[in-house]
């Protein structure tokens, strides 16, 4: 553990330096005020007062899941946040407030830094692995050393240096302190459920924080049943890991059912296999079930840790992320309904009066939007997890660092092309499916504006420079955006089946050229992003529970 500290403290010798002066007061105030300030409430009067002191620890929980998170997303974001603190000038004040925003120094649009000394952008390794570590080393040293590859490219293990050697150290070990004190609250929580499989669950979760084996502990999870309280917490998405898409970060969803708007979902949950046998790919890629214990729920959140609270705000999850499970069990999609509702009326509503063409304004529809949110997490369960033909090698692995962005590209398109196989049914109208589509349009440049380099500002982009390029989407005379009906439907098959091959396939390089044809911001795009300047760009979220611990 000495080689660990002699690493943190170097970076946080060049972090405590005095603040950089790249960014003046007033851009970066324009850049805070892009975050709509919104305080999330959430109605806990149907709760016991046993189930609100559960609802109480399991934030306090969470709240070590975001410690762990500081320390995970760069070497300096911690002392930098510590530092500005220290300082009482307006300046600093400013300044920890977007970094407050970003979990860090490095905006989370551009990944440039904004204050501090030291790397100029975020480092694409975030601190999973040394700072001065290249992708070219890592990967020599692994091909080196085959019988350490698994634990050297396991989502639970910080990567370091022993000497001239590399070394995996176990998140157990790395975040000792923390995950301890949390493992203690998921413990107190069990006792406090009443609710026979959260009790059972949060056991297990106590142990898998402090072992980093979560499988039995998801497991648990997906068996969840007649709960009204529900939590996520633990080392989750890999969003962060841009070097190789391999470390999992730290994140925490406290959040209370909603029954009704569970019990609307259940509609959708019945056609699951359906939709698999429907995908536009090539039929023996085709999986014969996508899981038989997939679990639609609304519900909530009460409290957001970690990597959900850092920069944009997630609307919904689908989990869990481990493939044994997903294949047998397939996955949760939560829809975070408080966080949803927030969003479409505080940012997609004015992107679709400046940017869509104001004939097909009034198609862009809440309800609409839920359901496509819902169906782009059911789609995280549809297509392959594994390579055709090599069932022991993940997608994801596969896809390394193009992996989130190439997976939310596909959760996406086939949430859009899912909605004909219900229009097909009888489910929905043709105004119905208008309002689908230019919603969808209006809700990808919702995602753009996440950030050209993040893995959903990507996906978005590719998204619809290609239906731009197969003709279903297109400007009018006056340069705003337009959806072509009659074309809409075919291109977006046409982009599943390529992004679903892609990933039945393993195919980096195809990936990788997918990506860089239609994955980078084209002239038009960005000019329409600067039209958008006054719209909120996302939540800067507090939350109403904190109050009450």
């Amino acid at each position: 553990m000495k080689v660990i500290n002699l690493i943190v403290l170097a970076f946080i010798a060049t972090a405590c330096q005095k603040p950089k002066e790249a960014m003046n007061e007033t851009s970066l105030r324009k850049k805070i005020e892009a975050f709509a300030p919104v305080e999330i409430t959430v109605d806990m009067s149907s709760l016991s007062p046993r189930q609100i002191e559960l609802v109480k620890t399991l934030v306090q929980a969470s709240q070590y899941a975001d410690q762990i998170f500081w320390k995970q997303t760069s070497f300096d974001a911690n002392s930098t946040r510590q530092m500005l603190l220290s300082k009482n000038d307006a300046a600093s004040k400013e300044a920890l407030e977007y970094v407050m925003i970003n979990y860090g120094p490095y905006d989370r649009e551009d990944r440039k830094r904004f204050v501090g000394e030291g790397p100029a952008e975020h480092p694409d390794g975030a601190a999973f692995y040394p700072a001065d570590m290249t992708k070219v080393e890592f990967e020599k040293f692994v091909k080196e050393n085959p019988a350490m590859e698994k634990e050297l490219t396991g989502l639970y293990t910080v990567i370091v240096r022993d000497g001239g050697q590399l070394k995996a150290v176990p998140y157990h070990e790395m975040y000792n302190a923390e995950v301890t004190a949390m493992a203690e609250l998921l413990k107190k929580a069990s006792e406090l459920a009443d609710n026979e499989s959260l009790k059972n669950y949060l056991a297990a979760r106590a142990i898998a924080v402090t072992t980093d084996d979560y499988y039995d502990s998801d497991l648990l999870w997906m068996q969840l049943k007649d709960n009204d309280v529900d939590v996520v917490i633990g080392p989750i998405e890999n969003y962060e890991d841009n070097l190789f898409n391999y470390k999992a970060a730290y994140e925490a969803a406290v959040m209370i059912k909603d029954p009704k708007g569970t019990a609307d979902l259940q509609v959708f949950k019945s056609h699951i296999d359906a939709l698999e046998q429907n995908l536009p790919e090539k039929k023996e890629y085709i999986r014969k079930t996508a899981g038989k214990g997939n679990v639609l729920e609304v519900v909530n959140i009460a409290y957001f840790a970690g990597d959900f609270q850092k920069g944009i705000k997630t609307i919904a999850a689908s989990l869990p992320n481990d493939s044994r499970v997903t294949e047998k069990f397939g996955g949760k999609k939560q829809m975070y309904k408080n966080i949803m509702e927030a969003k479409f009326n505080t940012i997609l509503v004015p992107i679709g009066q400046k940017l869509v063409a104001e004939e097909f304004q009034s198609y862009i529809d809440r309800d609409a939007f839920t359901t496509f949110v819902t169906m782009h997490e059911v789609s995280h369960t549809l297509g392959r997890q594994t390579v055709f033909g090599d069932e022991s090698k993940d997608v994801r692995m596969a896809m390394k660092d193009l992996h989130s962005a190439i997976e939310e590209a596909k959760a996406d398109v086939l949430g859009i092309y899912n909605m004909d196989y219900f229009h097909k049914s009888g489910m929905y109208n043709d105004e119905e499916m208008k309002k689908f589509y230019v919603t969808y349009l209006a809700g990808l440049f919702r995602s753009i504006r996440f950030g050209a380099e993040e893995a959903h500002g990507k996906a978005n982009i590719a998204q619809m420079v290609y239906l731009k390029e197969k003709g279903a989407l297109g400007r009018n005379d006056k340069g705003q955006w337009v959806v072509h009906f009659d074309k809409f439907q075919d291109a977006v098959a046409s982009l599943a089946k390529t992004i679903l091959e892609l990933q039945a396939e393993g195919n980096y390089d195809g990936a990788q050229t997918f990506l860089t044809k239609y994955g980078a911001l084209t002239d038009d795009i960005k000019g329409d992003l600067g039209k958008l300047l006054d719209i909120p760009r996302d939540l800067n979220t507090s939350y109403s529970i904190t109050n009450k611990l």
